[in-house]
């Protein structure tokens, strides 16, 4: 094991080179129209994921004047939902079936997660994301879930520096978030260290990008790192085929796509008030569909609501947006991790993969 001072030493070597995944990278788009809804496909994707597709495939019924197209590098997954046209307050952008959310824990994600050892929205909502990724019988989900690629700060290894970095990337284990153990300060306190020598790098890494206190990244990291291993053993047996790895057993393999998925639904739910028949309305943490991706603003000009027969969720403007303009929501007002004290572009870059440039 390193020395405190070795470490401190490789952080300060590395510190720029942290920053530099959120480079912008371009990429060239070739528009196309399809329904009345513009869609830009980029040529350099990699994935055969379309959204526009997927939606009308499924009854969602988007807009005429909505642009969307494949978010940039350098958006992290957040973005590319835009006005085509001018858009008028209270106009209806998206109608959304309530069964195309991710919100109701079905029974097999149930029983995965009644066995966690701490209950939480974060606990049901992953493992309602995992049954949606590993479908048992309704397959309608799955090809969305499974083109979630972005999700908090450090889902994607290039956030924490080059591949041959000292405690950077080739150090986790799976991720970050699933590198550690609850028994950390214990373990590495004879080295002076509170933690795992890449959470502690990457708490100094927090600091940096975002101006929080090292104490404050690190404290952000690890109310993370507890609420993944309290519900990794449980959560584990949703995964039907772990993702390929290049090393790892399976069982690790399929803790690892917990930490990936518990990120990706950290990064996309949102609370909104569902109306139930004769019960009176309750407010639910859900991830609803192209409402998950919209760009941050903390001036939203967008909001979720019921439909009157309580059958679809329609996103609807709130504002002018004029032509141009990207459809946003505000991001700081979703639901967060209990005992998650972290605030401002800490807040924003860690759970939700935020750019600078939306801080």
């Amino acid at each position: 094991y390193p020395s405190s001072t070795m470490l401190l030493l490789s952080v300060v070597f590395t510190v720029f080179t942290l920053g530099s995944s959120f480079a912008p990278t371009h990429k060239t788009t070739l528009p196309c129209r399809k329904s009345g809804v513009a869609l830009l496909s980029s040529a350099a994707t990699d994935t055969e994921f379309d959204f526009v597709d997927w939606a009308q495939d499924n009854g969602i019924i988007l807009s005429n004047k909505l642009l969307i197209r494949d978010t940039t590098e350098e958006e992290r997954g957040k973005g590319g939902v835009e006005a085509m046209d001018t858009i008028q307050p209270l106009e209806v952008l998206a109608t959304i079936p309530r069964s195309l959310l991710i919100s109701d824990v079905p029974t097999r994600a149930m029983e995965a997660a009644a066995n966690a050892k701490n209950f939480s929205w974060a606990v049901d909502l992953t493992a309602a994301a995992l049954a949606a990724l590993h479908p048992s019988d309704d397959v309608r989900l799955q090809p969305w879930v499974a083109s979630w690629r972005d999700g908090g700060w450090a889902t994607n290894s290039s956030d924490l520096g080059p591949p041959d970095a000292n405690f950077g990337p080739k150090a986790v284990t799976g991720s970050l978030l699933a590198t550690g153990s609850d028994n950390d300060h214990n373990i590495y306190a004879k080295f002076r260290m509170p933690c795992h020598p890449s959470v502690f790098r990457a708490a100094r890494g927090l600091a940096i990008l975002t101006g929080c206190t090292e104490q404050e990244g690190l404290d952000a990291l690890t109310c993370r790192g507890r609420h993944y291993r309290s519900m990794r053993d449980s959560l584990e047996c949703l995964v039907l085929q772990p993702s390929e790895r290049t090393n790892g057993s399976n069982r690790e393999k399929r803790c690892w796509d917990v930490a990936d998925t518990l990120s990706r639904v950290l990064s996309r739910a949102t609370m909104i008030q569902l109306d139930n028949g004769d019960t009176e309305a309750t407010t639910q943490v859900a991830i609803v569909p192209l409402h998950e991706r919209l760009t941050h603003s903390s001036a939203e000009n967008s909001k979720l609501v019921t439909s009157d027969d309580e059958e679809n969720v329609l996103l609807v403007a709130t504002q002018e947006i004029r032509e141009g303009s990207p459809v946003t929501r505000d991001y700081s007002l979703a639901p967060r991790l209990d005992l998650d004290d972290s605030q401002g572009p800490l807040h924003l870059l860690l759970q939700f993969g935020l750019p600078p440039s939306a801080w």
